[in-house]
């Protein structure tokens, strides 16, 4: 019987110093482009990153190219050096049970970012979003996972129409946002899915014949990054 318990508590010593040995580290950043949007990921070892743990504190890097997402998980740590490439610089600052991603590009470059955390291996991407009209490569009809699409849409010299299909969406809500080529949203209408389905219409400002972006956007209630997209390049004023 001592024995049993003599090996219980030394299997006991050893798991825990193992986890002690352990922690979540971040370990390595890599950046790519694709199009559209520019793809950072940051590798970890020692644990898995649940979505929950990351709260971004500034989502929104049209202003001024910023983004700041902190990691809180006990004693997580980090060794991964900053990188540069593509436009973006990223970082991560060490605090105490909790890390900071710090991604930085040019003001307006960048419309949106939201991330996901992935398995096998473990990692969080983040991705960050162009600001200027899509590329036919870079169009989104439809969101790969479904939540979004963009079905019909017509841009004309004052108004806008559109529909498509929504779901699984926090409170069914989403915006339908029209940007000029800066990125600058000129006209947006909220819109709420019923049945999968969503519709809207409305007027915008008048200006001169330009090329621009069409959205269907629903941002993080939890916070304001990037749920899901759908958006095509348009023509609109005139």
């Amino acid at each position: 019987m001592h024995a049993l318990l003599a090996v219980a508590l030394l299997a006991a010593v050893f798991a825990n110093g193992a986890s002690e040995a352990a922690p979540l580290t971040a370990t390595a950043i890599r950046i790519a482009e694709h199009p559209g949007t520019v793809r950072v990921v940051v590798d970890f070892d020692g644990g898995h990153v649940n979505p929950g743990e990351v709260v971004a504190t500034d989502p929104n890097p049209f202003r001024d190219g910023k983004v700041r997402l902190p990691l809180s998980h006990r004693r997580v740590r980090t060794i991964a050096q900053p990188v540069q490439a593509a436009g973006v610089a990223v970082g991560i600052v060490q605090r105490s049970d909790r890390i900071v991603i710090r991604l930085d590009a040019a003001p307006r470059r960048f419309k949106y970012v939201g991330y996901s955390a992935l398995r096998s291996p473990d990692r969080l991407a983040i991705d960050l979003y162009e600001s200027a009209p899509p590329t036919p490569a870079a169009e989104i009809r439809r969101a790969p996972d479904g939540c979004l699409s963009l079905r019909r849409f017509d841009a004309g010299t004052r108004r806008v129409s559109a529909a498509g299909r929504a779901r699984r969406l926090f409170e069914n809500s989403l915006l339908v946002r029209l940007r000029r080529a800066g990125g600058r949203v000129h006209a947006q209408r909220a819109a709420t899915a019923a049945a999968g389905r969503w519709s809207t219409r409305f007027r915008y400002p008048r200006t001169r014949r330009r090329t621009g972006t069409l959205e269907a956007v629903a941002l993080s209630a939890k916070d304001g990054t990037l749920d899901c997209l759908a958006q095509v390049r348009v023509r609109f004023g005139g």
